[in-house]
């Protein structure tokens, strides 16, 4: 998400003649503020496989959920829009790229904070990648790439594309980077000052359990319990401050929209269509083709991934999310140093800014 400044100017403006016994008068009242951020929550959804990660549990501690060459592990990821149809929700447009790190080697299977971590043997399959620093981390890109993503293809099929059930983001703060995590994901997003930890995260008290990282595990009537979170405008003297509710609410199941996955020279080819799936860049960024309305999440960018070949020893594979969620007037900036133009090298490839003008209607 973008960063927020909050500036209100209040200008009052009076026109006239100097003749006293005019009484024609005009005034303009102006109120200038930035909007608040796109109301996107990233979801991210990964079974528990094996007794390390995620400390598997009962009848997840049998073979069938261990890894080996050949299975397949949910993991789902797709965007939602919490903003509401009864307060005005706004359409909000979105992009996400994906990066993997892997380690092969004796104490892979320790975790930062772990006895012996900065000692293990373990060594990068991807040549000056740190585990702890993402960004090191390679970015999946479509097609060949000799010395970067076809390093991990080699070890791990993905599976892109589809729909499932979910549970609604309990987490409406628009201000909150938090991401929505079930399974074995983790959120490596630090809270904000004053910010609360969702009440559904691991270890809180509405937490969700491992098995909900299944894809079938929300099946339709399923609900579950949280605190909803929120920004609170009427506290600091107007300024707000991130609240969350004392007492929980109850979500129920709903489907995400379906997604197939189209590769941005095949969408020019195309005609520039716009529609309910994702487009994926040579940058590695995809972006969803249309404006995402309020109340709704997009199809799945990554279903599910598949461990092709065993490694030689331990092991640890990740893949961390990189988001962002925009109304159309926050990507767009004819200036550079604004919008998703700030950092030349995450600026929208040209085939991605006629995508952008596309959907947001600047171009037809």
């Amino acid at each position: 998400m973008a960063v927020v400044a909050a500036v209100l100017i209040v200008a009052i403006l009076v026109t006239g003649t100097f003749a006293w016994q005019s009484i024609g008068q005009r005034a303009i009242n102006q109120a200038i503020s930035v909007p608040r951020p796109a109301g996107g929550r990233l979801h991210n959804n990964f079974q528990v496989m094996g007794p390390n990660f995620g400390e598997a549990q009962g009848d997840l501690s049998n073979r069938e959920y261990q890894w080996r060459a050949g299975v397949t592990a949910d993991k789902g990821v797709y965007i939602e829009n919490f903003e509401r149809i009864d307060n005005n929700g706004r359409d909000i447009f979105l992009r996400v790229r994906l990066y993997e790190y892997m380690e092969i080697g004796y104490g892979a299977r320790l975790h930062p904070g772990d006895p012996d971590f900065d000692d293990r043997a373990a060594e990068s399959i991807l040549p000056g990648a740190d585990r702890v620093d993402f960004t090191t981390w390679r970015r999946r890109i479509p097609g060949a790439d000799p010395g970067g993503s076809d390093l991990f293809r080699h070890y791990w099929d993905w599976h892109l594309g589809g729909w499932k059930y979910f549970i609604p983001t309990f987490n409406r703060d628009p201000y909150s980077r938090e991401t929505d995590v079930k399974g074995a994901a983790f959120d490596p997003q630090d809270l904000n000052p004053g910010e609360l930890p969702s009440s559904t995260h691991r270890d809180e008290s509405h937490e969700f359990p491992l098995t909900a990282g299944r894809e079938e595990f929300w099946a339709y009537g399923r609900y579950h319990y949280g605190r909803i979170k929120y920004w609170d405008a009427t506290y600091n003297l107007g300024t707000g401050r991130h609240s969350i509710a004392t007492y929980p609410t109850r979500h129920y199941a709903r489907r995400t929209l379906g997604a197939e996955i189209m590769l941005m020279a095949d969408w020019m080819a195309a005609g520039s269509p716009v529609g309910n799936f994702w487009v994926w860049d040579v940058d590695g960024w995809f972006y969803w083709a249309r404006p995402l309305p309020a109340e709704q999440a997009t199809g799945l960018i990554l279903n599910s991934i598949t461990l092709r070949t065993n490694p030689s020893d331990q092991w640890f594979y990740a893949i961390f999310i990189d988001a962002e969620m925009a109304v159309s007037n926050e990507w767009y900036a004819d200036a550079p140093g604004e919008g998703w133009f700030h950092d030349p090298e995450r600026a929208p490839t040209a085939d991605a800014t006629a995508l952008l003008n596309r959907i947001t209607g600047r171009a037809v």
